[in-house]
């Protein structure tokens, strides 16, 4: 029999259904949990998904992503910090435990890297109050180091758990598979972190060749070894979630949502189910 029981989809593995869609489609598939993201949750409205969901009888991994801190001035670090607030705020009211912060890159015309790492450090510190208050975690998610001029100046694992170091109980770990799996320090960090930090895990696979930024693989299509890093958790302790997270600009969003939940099923459930003593 399957065992989903720790199994949810990032809703942008189906970037073309709506939330409805996505609750209702997940569940027709046997799949328990959802990770939701802020473009359909505005689009539906927060207490509306809630609702649904509860009726669904779905569980919410996360929800994605945080609004970037990519200013290097007061004004654009206090918009970001009022924006994830209110996100922190739709995530309690759908039950989402943590909010996965992508922080951003590095501000225009800007090139002081380690200075905007402190100035994100500091943002966090300031946000970590709100996320103590509502019970939503901030999830620290590492990107790899190609996005980290764009999208996120977390670029490895040992950043992101020297940053839930200082940020402590607001805090905790969201590793992905696709922004981790190179960096030789990924087992060692991870046990670092230990199974009450990582919040959720995400699963895909690295494709070879990366046609762009956008060109992630469905568990089995690529060369990460994933049963070696379910091993480095279950000897860890790591009771948590599974997440599968792709983004698939030239494949997946290419397909019916129902094919690539289907074969995410099939993919996903050898990595995710319950050990076999």
């Amino acid at each position: 029999m399957t065992d989903l029981t720790r199994f949810a989809i990032n809703q942008i593995t189906t970037k073309s259904w709506s939330m409805p869609e996505a609750i209702e489609g997940y569940r027709r598939h046997g799949v328990p949990g959802i990770a939701c993201w802020r473009q359909y949750l505005d689009d539906y409205g927060a207490a509306q998904t809630a609702r649904h969901l509860r009726d669904a009888q779905m569980w919410v991994a996360s929800l994605c992503t945080s609004a970037w801190f990519d200013a290097n001035d007061r004004a654009g670090i206090e918009k970001a910090l009022d924006e994830n607030r209110r996100i922190l705020d739709d995530a309690a009211t759908i039950g989402a435990p943590s909010v996965v912060m992508v922080v951003g890159g590095l501000p225009s015309n800007d090139r002081d890297l380690n200075g905007h790492r402190a100035r994100v450090a500091d943002a966090l510190q300031e946000l970590s109050e709100h996320a103590l208050k509502t019970g939503v975690k901030l999830g620290i998610e590492p990107l790899h180091p190609m996005y980290c001029g764009f999208r996120s100046v977390i670029s490895c694992i040992a950043q992101a758990n020297d940053l839930c170091d200082r940020l402590g109980d607001a805090a905790g770990l969201v590793p992905d598979v696709y922004h981790c799996w190179w960096d030789p320090q990924f087992e060692a960090e991870l046990r670092r972190a230990g199974p009450e930090r990582i919040l959720t895990f995400h699963l895909c696979d690295w494709l070879v060749p990366t046609r762009n930024l956008f060109d992630r693989g469905m568990v089995g299509d690529g060369v990460i070894d994933l049963p070696r890093i379910r091993g480095w958790l279950d000897d860890i302790g790591y009771k948590g979630v599974f997440e599968l997270e792709i983004f698939s600009e030239l494949d997946w969003w290419q397909r019916d949502p129902d094919e690539t939940v289907r074969i995410a099923v099939e993919r996903c459930a050898p990595l995710v189910g319950r050990l076999e003593k």
